[in-house]
């Protein structure tokens, strides 16, 4: 998998698979789409040549029902993924799963979660799984296309109010219920593991249903069995070690001590969450708790869901159509330029 993750980069002696599976895909009915020439060994942004003509049932990204849709590009870091077009005309993202003995405990995970029953849950916001595809000892995942994650390009934006920001990360916290109820810990779950089927712009105009946000990449999540003690879900290691890149919480720089996984979640997704602001000061302050240095003393993903969801139920939703942080002030401490 470290292989795949690294394919294409300038210093991978794998080189890139993709190119070479594209007559195989095609048989099984994807074109994969072209690199751009903006691409680089770090940065891999890939363009299809037209417009879709269905969409698996997703809206596209956009800022506006007047923008232009944000469908025709993608932009990925690693080689685990490339973006193609299904001959019936929707788009979609094939991720590599499993190669050789690697992988298999994400794609038990996914078949548990992103397929079957479970998959159309309202509560389970994971992405679901179109299908797989076999080849030899490479498990490849068919996903919906949905290019936006939930990072500073949702949040920094002067058309999203406090309520579009509110109603993300309630339904980021209904996502971690859902596995952790399943006993499933993401251990990535920042806020650019989440899609989001448009941008929220209740500041420029109004949708009657608010953009759904889906939960991705399942690689380093683990699974306990129903059976397990609360007290033995521990892990002794975060699953990328070292090589981690992102922020790291408290409990994952103790070597040899076991952590609770669950709560590092909730450190995750706290950790850029506080970064913003959601103008109602009793919600970022649970926002802060789920930061807190002591695993113990953060909520859980049910605790933080109930009382967010209590305090924005005594608010008027009007009061809630403002902006979340005070944009002239952010420009002036260099925090946000304008793109």
């Amino acid at each position: 998998m470290k292989a795949w993750r690294h394919a294409g980069d300038e210093d991978s002696c794998f080189g890139d698979p993709w190119p070479l599976l594209s007559s195989f895909l095609a048989e099984n009915g994807y074109d994969i789409w072209n690199p751009t020439t903006r691409s680089t060994p770090r940065i891999r942004r890939y363009r299809a040549c037209d417009l879709p003509t269905s969409s698996l049932g997703r809206h596209y990204p956009r800022r506006t029902d007047a923008s232009p849709l944000i469908m025709a590009s993608l932009m990925v870091t690693n080689g685990l993924v490339y973006p193609a077009r299904h001959k019936k005309g929707f788009d979609v993202v094939i991720k590599t799963i499993c190669a050789g003995s690697q992988g298999h405990s994400q794609l038990r995970i996914l078949r548990k979660l992103a397929t079957g029953a479970d998959a159309m849950r309202p509560s389970n916001h994971v992405l679901p799984m179109v299908e797989e595809i076999h080849l030899d000892d490479i498990v490849l995942g068919v996903f919906p296309f949905l290019s936006t994650p939930l990072d500073n390009r949702f949040f920094c934006t002067e058309v999203c109010s406090a309520g579009d920001m509110i109603n993300l990360i309630v339904q980021m916290l209904e996502a971690t219920i859902f596995i952790h109820d399943h006993l499933i810990a993401h251990q990535d779950l920042f806020i650019d593991n989440f899609l989001c089927e448009y941008l929220p712009c209740s500041l420029a105009e109004h949708h009657a249903i608010p953009p759904r946000v889906f939960l991705i990449d399942f690689e380093s999540a683990i699974e306990f069995s129903a059976d397990s003690r609360p007290e033995d879900r521990l892990v002794d290691s975060h699953f990328f070690g070292d090589t981690f890149t992102r922020g790291k919480a408290p409990e994952t720089l103790r070597k040899g001590v076991p952590f609770d996984p669950f709560a590092l979640d909730i450190w995750q997704l706290g950790y850029k969450l506080a970064m913003y602001g959601t103008a109602v000061v009793d919600i970022d302050d649970i926002i802060l708790e789920m930061g807190k240095e002591d695993p113990k003393a953060r909520p859980s993903a049910r605790d933080a869901f109930e009382r967010i969801m209590k305090i924005t139920r005594s608010i008027p939703p009007e009061e809630l159509d403002v902006q979340p942080v005070d944009w002239e002030l952010i420009r002036g401490l260099g925090y946000w330029k304008e793109k």
